[in-house]
């Protein structure tokens, strides 16, 4: 679940399940923050459209690179995030997306 807040640069993202970092803290909640410019060269989009007989028809997440963006901005490393139980990785790499939209 995401929750609320003020600033529009940053979301925080409640775990159904804790996740432990590579320093051994526990994390109840993500807090995810608008990546920079180095970021987004480095990972790429997260995304591709999605095109039929020459016409947009909308885009496709791509949640590895999602995730990609969640270990940066968060610095809980990527091997650790896939730990992570399937609605857990849906709501933070979801609310990464929101970023790129």
């Amino acid at each position: 679940m995401t929750q609320e807040n003020n600033d529009p640069k940053v979301r925080v993202v409640t775990l159904t399940k804790p996740v432990i970092d590579q320093d051994g803290k526990e994390h109840t909640s993500l807090t995810l923050k608008e990546p920079g410019g180095a970021a987004y060269v480095k990972i790429g989009d997260p995304y591709h459209t999605l095109m039929i007989d020459g016409k947009n028809m909308g885009v496709e997440q791509n949640r590895e690179r999602l995730l990609s963006y969640v270990a940066e901005v968060t610095g809980v490393h990527r091997p650790l995030l896939l730990t992570l139980n399937l609605k857990d990785i849906q709501a933070v790499t979801d609310a990464m997306f929101l970023f790129f939209g």
